[in-house]
């Protein structure tokens, strides 16, 4: 019968199919997706503070009373979680805080309950000298995050100070850093610093710093040695600078005598 087809030519049969793919299963999650918002855990934590609900404890601040939770002081904080749990501080319902300003414990629990900044955290925008860049919210700050055993807190505000550093703030902002143990900004003031050796040398802050901090004007040499050893070009600027700072010389070349 397949001799006789008119489907058979010169001995070969031909067939054409078409050939149909159905698929049994999609990926959904091309196809539809869902948004998740940002955590807003720190805004509740925050309604605790802000209304005072279940808190159990109480700081006088200069005389100005502030309401606040063990838990979550001791959970963000080791100087509290100390305090709270370790016999010392357990039964005070009312704890004397005379290291700190109002405002500043205010913006600290603030940090501890939001993990954000207040938004009158000032930078250093005028003043280069060291009492003045101390004075600012953000220093004290500094300053209380590394009393309270908060590195989150210093890496926060030595971001903002990073910010502001130039060659009449950086020497102050340096002393800061080293007194607050902020290594992540003192490292940057020491770079900062090394690499603009010329300009620094005439601030005051760099006065102060040659006067009360030998330190940290030994580790300013290192820095500054380590630089001429990254850059080949400009060498010979960056070693007469060196060479005045260490031997006591100033930027125009004279030399200067070492006091007794």
């Amino acid at each position: 019968m397949l001799e006789s087809s008119d489907y058979l030519k010169d001995d070969c049969l031909k067939i054409n199919c078409t050939v149909g793919v159905v698929v049994s299963a999609t990926d959904s999650s091309q196809l539809n997706s869902i948004q998740v918002p940002e955590s807003d855990i720190g805004a509740h934590f925050g309604m605790m503070l802000d209304n005072m609900e279940g808190s159990d404890v109480i700081f006088n601040v200069a005389g100005e009373k502030i309401h606040a939770h063990k838990l979550v002081l001791s959970a963000r904080s080791p100087f509290f979680r100390s305090k709270f749990f370790d016999g010392i501080g357990e039964d005070e319902k009312e704890i004397v805080i005379s290291d700190l300003e109002p405002k500043v414990f205010k913006a600290l629990l603030h940090f501890v309950y939001r993990d954000t900044l207040t938004e009158d955290v000032n930078t250093v925008t005028s003043s280069s000298s060291l009492v003045s860049i101390s004075e600012t919210l953000t220093t004290k700050l500094l300053a209380a995050g590394d009393r309270y055993g908060l590195d989150r807190l210093k890496l926060m505000c030595g971001s903002h100070l990073c910010k502001d550093i130039s060659v009449d703030s950086v020497a102050s902002i340096l002393t800061l850093a080293d007194c607050h143990h902020a290594t992540e900004l003192k490292a940057v003031c020491l770079k900062f610093a090394a690499e603009n050796l010329a300009a620094v040398m005439l601030s005051d802050g760099f006065n102060y710093l040659k006067e009360n901090c030998p330190l940290l004007q030994s580790e300013l040499l290192k820095t500054v040695a380590g630089c001429e050893e990254d850059c080949n070009s400009g060498g010979g600027k960056s070693q007469s600078v060196w060479a005045q700072l260490s031997d006591g010389g100033d930027t125009n070349g004279r030399r200067v005598r070492q006091r007794t």
